[in-house]
């Protein structure tokens, strides 16, 4: 699985997401893309991790490290805002299934695509 090969962990991204997040945000974009909704929720899954872990939460830090040795949480981020119209395309896609995307998920992948 193509989720295995990029992530480090159930909740660490791996180096390569980076590089391989403008690809799978295109191929996402594609309602004819095999295996699409499989991709969405990969993309859901690397919004949450990019969100910034908070210095401050002792406990968040000890669960999923801190940014400064997760470079690629930023660098996702900056994927994400570099693609918004992708994004703002996949929330509006009306050929995905309509409880695809709750509150939270929108929220999330909203808030990676905002610089």
């Amino acid at each position: 699985m193509l989720g295995s090969v990029l992530m480090d962990g159930v909740f660490r991204m791996g180096p390569a997401m980076p590089a391989a997040l403008p690809f799978l945000l295109r191929l996402a974009a594609g309602p004819e893309t095999s295996r699409r909704t499989g991709l969405v929720e990969l993309l859901l899954v690397v919004a949450e991790l990019s969100a910034p872990v908070d210095g401050g939460g002792e406990r968040a830090v000890r669960v999923f490290g801190s940014d400064r040795d997760h470079p690629e949480r930023a660098q996702c981020r900056a994927v994400f805002a570099q693609h918004a119209d992708l994004v703002r395309g996949l929330l509006d896609d009306r050929t995905l299934p309509d409880e695809f995307f709750g509150p939270d998920e929108r929220v999330s992948l909203l808030r990676a695509a905002t610089p």
